[in-house]
């Protein structure tokens, strides 16, 4: 009888709260390291879901802050199956669609069996001058026009891409996973110029996409440096430390720039996974602040202040000028967000859980919040001039949202 009553007492608890139950067996580590509870907002604005969409399935690849990118009215995505789609940003409905890198399975065998994946598109997207450039797990460079998707040329980097390429002044611009940074010609794919840089033995695995300013292409490395060379010709120009690789280990001296380059009128902003943040002169290179607040993940700008979220999850504006703290929010403590990105009056970063917060760029205060499912989102989002939102989970699913006014 006191077996058939804790049987049932059992089967009451999995089917009435295996969330309850879990919490009950947590112990205080995972208690300690589990993301803040969220708490309702006070006169949040509600937000609309604009569209909704499945690209694939997680191998594919979205788990490496795979993202898509948006010009004008369109957003350019790849899917699971080793395809580039252009989506219409106000309905959802695809304009084109190129099978450019077809996905296979195979058996492999490493003291078990498991399913290894061939094929299929592995960096994040870019689009400009006309063409949408993404590269393949193989590191096949793909340039498409962008108003068609018919194939304009391919090329080959010398190993796995993860960052969106550069396109800019006619030239295709390639970061990979070596610490080769490439040119490649925009209207031909033939090389114009390369730059090799030595990589640490161990990095973090993100990886910050090439930006562009004054003449210069600005690349953040895995040792903690950002590289100015000229666009010309792949000279390098300066370089500028943003954190030191320190301590005794491999693991403790990790100092990767992950996260996207800021770029101001004269001044670049890096952050690196050693939580330093810091202010770069474009013109030589020259450090003008750090600050011991930083993160994996890129930056954004306000008209006075740099937004970023860090290691622990709180979000910071930090002045332009001097690096002081303008605020900050812990209302998302080890929620893990996403790079912040502007969104009309407000500002928005994805989480863990799959939620998007769009919170006050001024002040910190949140605003306003959804979910896009119960599945991390890992990339920035997207957003255009007039606010609308698009989002793609881990696990391959792409909405569009809109907070109304």
């Amino acid at each position: 009888m006191r077996k058939s009553l804790g049987l049932a007492l059992l089967s009451i608890l999995l089917l009435s709260g295996c969330g309850t139950a879990r919490e009950w067996f947590r112990s205080d580590a995972e208690e300690a390291a589990a993301p803040v509870a969220l708490t309702a907002i006070a006169e949040a604005r509600s937000v609309q879901r604009l569209w909704s969409d499945a690209l694939g399935e997680p191998e594919a690849g979205f788990g490496l802050r795979q993202r898509p990118a948006l010009d004008g009215n369109t957003v350019y995505a790849v899917t699971g199956d080793g395809a580039l789609r252009a989506i219409d940003l106000e309905t959802g409905a695809t304009r084109w669609e190129i099978a450019l890198s077809e996905v296979s399975n195979r058996r492999g065998w490493l003291f078990w069996q498991s399913r290894i994946t061939d094929g299929g598109l592995h960096s994040s997207v870019a689009v400009g001058e006309g063409l949408v450039v993404v590269v393949g797990r193989t590191g096949a460079v793909f340039a498409v026009n962008a108003s068609d998707g018919s194939l304009r040329w391919e090329s080959q980097a010398s190993a796995e891409v993860q960052a969106a390429p550069l396109i800019v002044r006619g030239l295709v611009v390639i970061r990979s996973q070596d610490g080769r940074t490439v040119a490649l010609d925009a209207a031909t794919g033939e090389r114009r110029w390369s730059h090799q840089r030595s990589i640490p033995s161990l990095s973090s695995l993100g990886a910050s996409a090439p930006a562009s300013a004054v003449g210069l292409v600005l690349v953040g490395n895995e040792d903690g440096i950002v590289l100015g060379l000229r666009a010309e010709d792949g000279a390098p120009i300066w370089e500028a430390m943003v954190a030191e690789a320190e301590g005794r280990s491999e693991l403790e001296r990790i100092a990767d720039i992950d996260g996207d380059l800021a770029i101001g009128a004269n001044v670049l902003y890096a952050t690196s996974v050693r939580g330093v943040t810091a202010a770069v002169a474009l013109a030589s290179g020259q450090l003008l602040w750090t600050r011991e607040n930083g993160g994996p993940n890129g930056l954004e700008l306000t008209p006075t202040g740099v937004l970023l979220a860090d290691k622990g999850g709180t979000l910071w504006s930090l002045d332009r000028d001097n690096g002081n703290a303008l605020w900050r929010q812990d209302a998302l403590l080890r929620r893990q967000p996403t790079a912040a990105v502007l969104a009309g009056d407000l500002a928005v970063v994805g989480d863990v859980e799959g939620y998007l917060h769009w919170f006050d760029p001024q002040t910190g205060v949140l605003r306003a919040r959804t979910r896009l499912q119960s599945a991390r989102i890992v990339a920035a989002p997207l957003a255009s001039p007039t606010g609308v939102v698009v989002a793609v989970s881990e696990e391959g699913r792409i909405a569009a949202f809109r907070v109304a006014e």
